[in-house]
């Protein structure tokens, strides 16, 4: 008879899977690496799994994978099905006015600058902000590609303050050191400024000291997307 596993079991097994096809480590590879019994780890995720991942095993794949304690017991958003929500949301349109201004909705979903808000659906539009051609010129950007958004928390204060309005350009991904990113980090989204560190590591920091740097290492990169660049901010 086949084992019965509760939500979390499967959670924690889905996780497992999800990160060992990002990293592109073969299951021998990844026992060996992570020191975790290969025989077990087919028990584990195998095509007929009959154990449950327990909380030691847990804690040595979160510790492999450089993820947060408890991170594998819960459900993570796909970076790129977050992306294509935040791609095909509504856009811009011209205003009836003689200026010829652009308006730009102001979406109530919240991009956030603490330790990540794991719900991405661009819904209940605040209201539009209108902006001059000039604008969009000046800074060599889009206007389809400008999303107006809102900040929630303090972890990037004073630069980026709880509520403050920022529009991202998603034409510019690039990485350049020290510009402030929206981003998706295992299906998280928040603003970061990124610094590249050695070995290809990327560093994301937050301008409020209470909230330390999270460290994106070269072999997690596929958990990291680059949403856009932040160019506009307005309290």
């Amino acid at each position: 008879m086949s084992k019965v596993f509760s939500g979390i079991e499967v959670i924690r097994r889905e996780n497992t899977k999800r990160l060992m096809d990002a990293s592109g480590l073969t299951r021998r590879q990844f026992a060996d690496q992570s020191d975790i019994n290969y025989s077990l780890l087919g028990h584990y995720i195998g095509k007929n799994p009959s154990k449950a991942i327990g909380d030691e095993i847990a804690q040595k794949i979160e510790v492999f994978f450089d993820k947060p304690s408890n991170w594998l017991d819960h459900e993570h958003g796909d970076n790129e099905d977050l992306l294509s929500n935040i791609k095909n949301s509504n856009t811009v349109q011209v205003s009836d006015d003689t200026e010829g201004m652009i308006e730009i909705p102001l979406y109530g979903v919240y991009f956030c600058c603490g330790d990540g808000d794991t719900s991405c659906e661009f819904q209940e539009i605040k209201g539009t902000r209108k902006f001059p051609p000039s604008f969009f010129r000046k800074k060599n950007i889009q206007p389809e590609n400008f999303k107006l958004v809102c900040a929630s928390n303090g972890s990037m204060a004073p630069y980026i303050n709880d509520e403050d309005e920022v529009g991202i350009d998603l034409g510019s991904t690039e990485i350049h050191d020290g510009k402030v990113y929206a981003i998706l980090l295992d299906g998280d989204r928040m603003f970061k400024q990124v610094f590249r560190e050695a070995g290809g590591a990327l560093r994301l920091h937050s301008f409020n000291t209470d909230y330390p740097d999270r460290i994106v290492t070269a072999r997690n990169h596929s958990s990291l997307i680059i949403v856009g660049e932040q160019v506009y901010r307005a309290g």
